[in-house]
């Protein structure tokens, strides 16, 4: 399912700025962090995680609409624009490093990106504006973390939320 032509032209932009991250407190109501660990390498572990992205498209109600926007696999990162119904613009970025011991270990954080979706005209402005105004995100950010790590087919266990 594709977001409209208004929510794929300013998606990048309010990614970019992010302007519902910019005060710590406020924040915390609508973001996510886990740090993962697997005994998998880190390039089998994004392979991984992208090919989970199309298990987690048809069994889960986070993932329906979403466009990997970035991926470095030189870095072993990926970031993916994810969109509610109404399109909110939620991004998840994760990056995958080699382990203290072996294997790998990830950085994850899923977070809304502002308060008005972004089918509303310059939405990225008006969010710049209201950047202090505080919502909930109702827990789909870390459900969204929560059904793409399960759907890996190599183990990943959360050290610290």
């Amino acid at each position: 399912m594709a977001c409209c032509f208004l929510s794929s032209l300013q998606s990048p932009l309010q990614a970019a700025i992010r302007p519902a991250m910019w005060l710590p407190l406020i924040r915390n109501l609508h973001s996510h962090k886990e740090t993962w660990q697997s005994e998998a390498t880190a390039p089998d572990c994004l392979q991984s995680l992208l090919k989970a992205l199309d298990v987690v498209k048809g069994h889960s109600p986070y993932w329906r609409k979403h466009k990997v926007n970035k991926i470095d696999e030189e870095r072993y990162s990926v970031q993916i624009f994810t969109y509610t119904r109404a399109e909110w613009l939620d991004v998840v970025e994760i990056e995958f490093r080699p382990g203290q011991n072996n294997g790998s270990e990830a950085k994850a954080v899923s977070f809304s990106s502002g308060f008005l979706p972004t089918w509303v005209p310059l939405c990225f402005v008006f969010n710049t504006v209201f950047f202090f105004f505080p919502f909930l995100d109702m827990m789909y950010n870390k459900k969204r973390l929560d059904a793409l790590r399960e759907a890996m087919d190599v183990p990943v266990a959360v050290l610290d939320q």
